[in-house]
């Protein structure tokens, strides 16, 4: 029997000497289409421990923070909560500081801050101060409760604000209400979308609280369609790379029996009571976000609807789509854990791309936002294309294979990983199936060899390069589809495992690149083989997707 280091090598031997009709060369376009940066900003808050527990955890997956540091009152001093030690630990870990500060006076109240130019001035030079002094970078202006009639009050101050901060080369930033049309809208009226982003680098608009903690009967915080209206009224307005989708982290918890309004609630809290027994769980799919019946130790009964990482990525995903800069979260602390998987995916190769046009060298997929082109496109197309490979995943990016130290141009489907091998230029054998079947059993813990066979039963073939056998259906199938140069050789016997993606069990066998499933429900049809989804399972440990 040859050794594991012969063997290992004998793929790439057979592949050289191997000849046939060649295919066109792999070529990559020089403008070829990467996952733009997003923008991630977080808010923070001084009076929560589990804010500052996140925000230590994950700043790393922040570019903005604006912690709650300050207060305009109503006689236009400013009201200071910040936290020496905490904005040296900021600054320490390389994110840009950008203290919100939030107005204690509202509605006509709060016109007797601003409504003159002198007091408006006057605010703007503590801002300066302000940022001067303690070195931040900017500041993020949120005031609300402010009357519809004070629109060109509030786009005053923005301008005086503008003017001042932008001579010292500091970032003005504003959140602002919602809006999704033109109706009159007594919380939302006094933002002149428009003039406002005239006048701020950034815009963050608070796509949350579509039904707040005040509402009677029960919805979903921030659903997927209102989100995507908002988005797209503002987008009208702001230009995208001065817009921000504001997302929630938080949930709401009504007292259905009693009525009135909502408790606010954190993903924790949420789960919490998701366990609950007798807890009734679901996801909306219309509103894109999970709610939860329980009923309490008194006997009331709740709804809740909150945020988890699903509902987080589905807002991320119109960001993508939208090719927005970027998102803000309110608030670090709230979050499902898992929110941080999705964002730590969102710099990768993984991460969506607005939608392009097709041509001929080039399609774009909007399952999964992402294109295929060129040398992989053409392989794709000619060796089975979506059934065998399924969607792609990522765009083309350069790695290094961890089978022989090699960096090659890669992209990665549902079902495989394509690697485009130039030493082989000129031969059918360009574009290779990555590794996956190996890289599954190492996940696995398992040696081929420690399961290899002396022999094969009749009708069954025997490899004695891996140990392992291969007949019936997926030997069929083998060399029907390209066998060794393609597949490989066989890592495993026949086994029965579940498969993850739909907990149903399936007899597979493992290759070299590849894991075949034997699906009986497809049977007589070109489905009853199919490749297992290594390729979604690898970004999946990532964390490049979920």
């Amino acid at each position: 029997m040859l050794t594991r280091r012969k063997w290992a090598m004998l793929g790439m031997a057979v592949l050289i000497a191997l000849t046939g009709a060649s295919v066109a060369l792999f070529s990559r376009d020089a403008h070829h289409a990467r996952a733009g940066s997003v923008l991630r900003w977080g808010y923070y808050v001084t009076w929560a421990d589990s804010s500052y527990t996140s925000l230590a955890a994950h700043i790393d997956q922040l570019d903005i923070v604006s912690p709650y540091y300050y207060h305009l009152t109503p006689n236009g001093s400013l009201k200071s909560f910040a936290e020496p030690s905490v904005i040296e630990f900021m600054r320490s870990s390389g994110v840009k500081i950008v203290p919100l500060i939030q107005n204690e006076a509202q509605w006509d109240e709060f016109h007797n801050n601003i409504d003159t130019p002198d007091k408006r001035q006057a605010i703007v030079d503590k801002l300066v101060d302000l940022v001067d002094v303690n070195n931040y970078d900017g500041i993020h202006i949120d005031f609300e409760g402010v009357n519809a009639g004070d629109q060109a009050l509030l786009t005053s101050f923005m301008t005086t604000l503008s003017g001042a901060f932008h001579q010292h080369g500091w970032l003005v930033t504003q959140a602002v209400i919602a809006r999704s049309s033109d109706a009159p809208s007594t919380w939302g009226g006094a933002y002149d979308y428009r003039a406002l982003a005239k006048l701020n680098d950034y815009i963050v608009v608070m796509a949350y609280d579509f039904t707040g903690a005040g509402a009677s009967t029960p919805g979903p915080i921030a659903p997927l369609w209102w989100v995507s209206n908002v988005v797209g009224y503002s987008e009208d307005r702001i230009p995208p790379e001065k817009l921000l989708l504001g997302i929630p982290l938080y949930g709401y918890d009504w007292n259905t029996k009693k009525g009135g309004g909502a408790e606010a609630i954190d993903y924790p809290a949420a789960a919490t009571l998701a366990a609950r027994p007798g807890a009734k769980t679901g996801f909306s799919a219309d509103d894109g976000e999970p709610w939860i019946d329980y009923t309490d130790d008194q006997g009331d009964t709740h709804k809740v609807w909150y945020e988890d990482a699903n509902s987080f990525e589905k807002k991320i995903e119109v960001v993508i789509d939208h090719d927005l800069t970027g998102f803000a979260v309110w608030r670090v602390g709230h979050e499902d854990p898992a929110d941080w998987t999705v964002i730590r995916g969102l710099q990768t190769p993984a991460t969506r791309l607005p939608p392009v046009a097709d041509s001929a060298s080039r399609i774009y997929f909007a399952q999964t936002g992402h294109t295929l082109a060129y040398g992989f496109l053409e392989y794709w197309r000619n060796n089975g294309g979506l059934a065998r490979f399924g969607y792609p995943l990522t765009e083309e990016f350069d790695e290094r294979s961890e089978t022989d130290g090699n960096t090659y141009t890669v992209q990665y489907f549902e079902r495989a990983r394509l690697e485009y091998h130039p030493e082989y230029a000129g031969t059918p054998y360009s574009v290779l199936l990555g590794h996956v079947g190996r890289w599954a059993l190492t996940q696995d813990g398992v040696d081929p060899w420690a399961t290899a066979v002396d022999g094969a039963p009749s009708g069954r073939e025997y490899f004695a390069e891996s140990g392992h056998t291969l007949g019936g259906a997926f030997r069929d199938y083998w060399q029907a589809n390209g066998g060794l140069p393609t597949f490989g050789y066989p890592l495993s016997e026949e086994i029965t495992e579940v498969n993850p993606d739909d907990g149903h069990r399936y007899v597979v066998q493992y290759f070299e690149r590849a894991r075949f499933e034997y699906h009986p429900e497809y049977a007589g049809t070109p489905s009853e083989v199919l490749l297992g989804l290594l390729g979604k399972a690898m970004l999946r440990e990532r964390g490049w997707v979920r």
